[in-house]
């Protein structure tokens, strides 16, 4: 549908793009923006994402820029200054920045020609990946009323859509809506007790590039080592890695140097690579819509792909106690924004646009908080304007050695506790002799154990005593308030809000359930019918599909009675081992032992292996 998009652009009319991960989007506001005088406002979600188009872009002589956060206001200036007098085509700026003065008034100077709205969803707050500053977007309306706007999404239910839409402020917008059914990618879903077992044997032969969504860093972390150790080269990819660590895991990633990576969902939006032919979720996701963006990610070369889902019954109680139970109710967020004004000490009617360092943990353990229900809280409270949070949790210590080695370990032979403490970072991070280097506090507290704040003003002494440079910062993020402190009745105006956001999240679980329980449906027209898609037939590859295709006959299952009794009188064995043996499916060979265990041909042993009755 890019063509018919990109007409309906170069028209002047308001246009939404529905399209699927991979699907092309970008190139339906990038050629009608290079088609016309002027340049285009692009607002987009991830500096990474922003950072990638425009390096695509400058390396095809197109002229673009990027406005994120972390740059100086000398430094935006000028590069506001080029995009309104250096002929520049594109200019990326993050929804944050629609915030500043000046960004706006530099926006006006510009000859605006169109404005695209990249992962439109995030607008909605029904949408799983809401974030409150999209509504600034509606900012350039104000700005440009006569300019169009393209929005873009591979992601929206029906009520997203047409919420997104109102949002935006739309004037009867052109939907374009291609089909989101991918005929090259295969959804299955497995029921496993051994996940690292079913991991292991997904990618043993994979040759292409591979993804492992988990849950946690720390699991990140340890299925990355585990794959390792097994000879499958991975990377462990998360939110609390430095930028320029995750840029070169990323590029690693990309050239296959490790083809596979083990990484949460801070692994998202943005991720081009065409490669991917399996996808893994080792834990059950929160939502369909998060879900099917990250099993997306494979396949988008058009090659055969597989997208594998793997859970066990814990998994379905602990997607419920994360994302259903521990939701906050009125009460409970009555209870922390007064929590969190008296912790900053804001008085009454005060602290509309105050902006705080916050310390997640001190916060929690200030007021003895369950800290689940304190974090979705703080989510919630941000969803619904009252706060904006940053998320950008965890620690980010650097530091560097100034002293040789040889002079560093008579320092330590002095202080018992800096030599625990230093030689733990040496061994963790081997260039903080030759360069400043990103540190993890929490890491070294714990492998030394000893607590945080005990490695922190060990640190601080190896300061004062010269021995290291270190620039600490002890907040995990920031709070900026958003309205004045009227506690109780803050809360109470959105009562409704509250209960309609619980009650979406509610249902989002609720639907990933029914999918990874319905084994009698297509996987793909499960996935389709949630967005609202109907009248596709069955995918023909899917688990559910295949698992028909697969059924034996009478006789099939006689032959391979036979097969499986002719490996057990060369020795017992395990029904893993059997099932690496033979060509038959897993689910085969279980049914078969099973009847053979029933009709007493064999028994389990003391090693839970199969051996034959004597």
């Amino acid at each position: 549908m890019q063509e018919e998009i990109i007409n309906s652009v170069l028209d002047g009319k308001d246009t939404v793009a529905l399209l699927p991960t991979g699907g092309g989007k970008s190139i339906c506001f990038q050629i009608p923006a290079l088609a016309q005088e002027g340049i285009c406002i692009v607002v987009s979600p991830l500096v990474a994402l922003m950072t990638d188009q425009v390096k695509n872009l400058k390396e095809k002589g197109i002229k673009a820029l990027a406005i994120s956060g972390g740059i100086s206001t000398d430094e935006l200036r000028t590069l506001l200054d080029n995009a309104i007098f250096g002929n520049y085509k594109f200019l990326y700026v993050s929804p944050e920045r629609l915030q500043q003065e000046m960004v706006q008034y530099a926006i006006r100077e510009m000859k605006v020609n169109l404005i695209a709205v990249d992962e439109a969803h995030c607008i909605s707050q029904w949408g799983n990946d809401f974030r409150p500053a999209y509504k600034n977007i509606t900012q350039l309306r104000t700005i440009h009323p006569l300019v169009p706007v393209i929005a873009l999404t591979a992601t929206a239910t029906p009520e997203v859509l047409e919420d997104t839409i109102t949002s935006l402020k739309m004037e009867l917008p052109k939907i374009f809506k291609e089909s989101f059914y991918r005929d090259n990618l295969a959804y299955e879903v497995l029921k496993e007790d051994d996940k690292l077992y079913r991991i292991e044997q997904l990618l043993k032969d994979n040759q292409g590039s591979a993804i492992v969504y988990v849950r946690s860093r720390s699991t990140a972390v340890e299925t990355c080592k585990h794959l390792n150790a097994l000879g499958i080269p991975s990377a462990f990819y998360h939110g609390g890695i430095a930028a320029t660590e995750k840029n070169k895991k990323l590029e690693q990633w990309k050239a296959r140097t490790t083809p596979t990576i083990v990484a949460t969902n801070a692994f998202g939006m943005g991720i081009d690579n065409p490669n991917v032919n399996i996808v893994i979720h080792s834990q059950l996701p929160e939502s369909i819509e998060s879900y099917f963006q990250e099993a997306g990610r494979a396949g988008r070369n058009d090659a055969p792909a597989r997208a594998v889902l793997i859970y066990n019954d814990f998994d379905k109680t602990l997607v419920k106690k994360q994302f259903v139970d521990a939701l906050p109710d009125q009460n409970d967020l009555k209870l922390l924004y007064n929590k969190l004004n008296n912790y900053f000490q804001i008085s009454y009617g005060e602290g509309e646009y105050s902006e705080h360092n916050f310390n997640f943990s001190d916060f929690c353990s200030t007021y003895d908080l369950n800290s689940l229900l304190t974090f979705n809280g703080l989510n919630t409270l941000d969803r619904l304007g009252v706060i904006q949070l940053s998320k950008s949790f965890g620690r980010k210590t650097i530091a560097q050695f100034l002293i040789p080695s040889e002079s560093l370990l008579n320092y330590f032979e002095k202080d018992m506790r800096s030599s625990v403490i230093g030689k733990t970072m040496l061994r963790i991070y081997g260039g903080i002799f030759e360069t400043p280097t990103p540190v993890n506090i929490d890491m070294i507290a714990k492998k030394t154990g000893q607590s945080v704040s005990v490695v922190i003003a060990t640190l601080k002494k190896m300061e004062h005593d010269q021995v290291l440079t270190l620039n600490i910062n002890e907040t995990d993020a920031s709070i900026t308030f958003l309205v004045p402190r009227e506690d109780d009745r803050t809360i109470n105006r959105m009562a409704r809000d509250v209960s309609e956001l619980n009650a979406k999240k509610a249902a989002q679980v609720a639907a990933v359930l029914n999918y990874i329980e319905n084994n009698q449906e297509c996987r793909s027209v499960q996935l389709l019918r949630y967005f609202g898609e109907t009248g596709i037939g069955a995918c023909g590859k899917c688990s559910v599909c295949t698992s028909e295709e697969t059924k034996l006959t009478r006789a099939q299952l006689k032959d391979l009675a036979k097969q499986i009794v002719q490996l057990l009188k060369e020795s017992p064995m395990t029904s893993r081992k059997i099932s690496e043996t033979l060509t038959f499916t897993e689910n085969n060979i279980i049914i078969v032992l099973n009847a053979l265990l029933d009709s007493g041909k064999v028994r389990l042993n003391a090693k839970n292996q199969f051996q034959l009755n004597e």
